[in-house]
């Protein structure tokens, strides 16, 4: 009789610990806004350890204030005291910068995610958005990939084939923001096409 009341009154107390730190029940959320970061700890100061995408789903495994936990703690692999994941910002392997003993977990804030998928803005694609609607930011630059893709048709650089295959244009994280790219003629370095929706010009 006493360990049943141990066994209970444990139970109650992990179920209470779990609440004080706000671990929930690992949900599935989404994206709502076309980027947001994925950080080191539950601060913007923190390291930015890369993006999420508009309609992106996670795991949601713990709640911290206007914070989310999306990962389990996983290697920030650290050397010279600096994480080699971490994209942007701050990528020091201290405590306060989420990392501790080379380990840390990723967090988005709350603002950014959602219980309902957002709908798909190229479900109702027609005429040369069904080309681009793979595109990511398809609902920002709608207009500009689809143009830019047609007029690549036109040149005879690339192929309808060619956009369905790819399924549009994909950001480039080496050329900063605004610039995109595609393959014309298969998935080499050397058929990479780039477009700048700001310009509208292609080039390679």
């Amino acid at each position: 009789m006493n360990n049943g009341r141990f066994i209970i009154g444990f139970s109650i107390y992990a179920v209470l610990q779990a609440f004080s730190v706000g671990v929930i029940a690992d949900s599935k959320l989404w994206v709502t806004k076309e980027r947001t970061n994925r950080h080191t700890c539950p601060s913007t100061e923190c390291g930015v350890a890369g993006l999420l995408m508009f309609r992106e789903g996670v795991h949601a495994l713990e709640k911290k204030g206007e914070w989310v936990r999306i990962t389990k703690a996983y290697s920030a692999s650290c050397v010279g005291g600096k994480s080699e994941y971490v994209k942007e910002g701050n990528k020091s392997c201290t405590s306060a910068n989420g990392i501790k003993d080379g380990m840390f977990s990723e967090w988005v804030q709350s603002k950014d995610l959602s219980e309902k998928r957002p709908e798909d803005p190229a479900e109702i694609a027609s005429a040369d958005d069904v080309l681009i609607k793979g595109s990511d930011d398809y609902r920002i630059y709608r207009t500009q990939f689809a143009k830019a893709a047609r007029q690549l048709i036109i040149d005879g650089t690339c192929t309808e084939g060619d956009f369905q295959e790819i399924g549009g244009w994909m950001a480039s994280t080496n050329r900063g923001p605004g610039m995109y790219f595609t393959y014309c003629g298969g998935m080499t370095p050397s058929n990479k096409v780039y477009l700048d929706t700001k310009s509208g010009k292609t080039s390679r």
